[in-house]
């Protein structure tokens, strides 16, 4: 049964009521990544790094500031370089960020390589885990915890320096400042050890699980 075309009035419904709308036109250029449930997007003004559970959009341009974005040339620059790549590259449900980097870590120049890599780092600031917040014990200090890193970044960041300040000197003053921002934290057990009893059923837990993954792909 063919299916029919939306309305104008239901395409401006639908416009109206999303998330986040992406027109592909001649600009958009996309690739999925399923080994990592990463899914890049770029079009001509703004572009979308995107997992299963949320999603960041950054403009081309940042007005008064710097320019061109520079989360938007390295999107754009990483999409390139997947799709010069695809058949190298492609896994069952997509393709695989895993294989693009063995692709180009095999390649004399390693200028795309490190630019991936680069990247990769990146996605894991911004996605690992950013917006985790609970009120169970560990998910309150983590949000405590980064919330004091954030702090001591900026801290050191912004403040006056009179003489050459280098990685090393970073570092120290980074643990210097949480050191001093966790000062009077109350403390508490965060990660409870496990009983002989509840190592092993874990361990079993798990083979199980490998077990039954091994099952389903022989039906498969």
């Amino acid at each position: 049964m063919e299916q029919k075309k939306p309305t104008a009035a239901q395409l401006q419904r639908r416009l109206q009521n999303a998330v986040l709308h992406i027109d592909k036109d001649r600009s958009y250029e996309g690739v999925y990544f399923s080994d990592k449930g990463l899914r890049l997007e770029v079009v001509e003004y703004y572009c979308i790094i995107a997992t299963g559970f949320h999603r960041h959009v950054f403009d081309k341009i940042c007005l008064g500031q710097c320019g061109y974005s520079r989360p938007y040339l390295y999107t754009k620059r990483v999409i390139e370089i997947a799709n010069e790549n695809l058949e190298a590259i492609k896994s069952d449900a997509g393709y695989s960020f895993q294989k693009l980097l063995e692709v180009l870590k095999a390649k004399e120049d390693q200028a795309e390589y490190n630019i991936c890599v680069f990247y990769e780092w990146y996605c894991q600031i911004i996605f690992n885990p950013l917006y985790s917040i609970g009120e169970d014990e560990v998910s309150s200090f983590l949000v405590f915890f980064k919330y004091c890193c954030v702090l001591a970044q900026n801290h050191i960041i912004l403040d006056e320096h009179k003489e050459d300040f280098t990685t090393k000197q970073f570092v120290e003053r980074f643990k210097e400042l949480i050191t001093e921002f966790m000062e009077g934290n109350e403390e508490r057990v965060l990660f409870h050890a496990l009983s002989d009893e509840e190592r092993i059923k874990q361990e079993m837990e798990a083979m199980q699980a490998n077990a039954n993954d091994e099952l389903m792909k022989g039906q498969a």
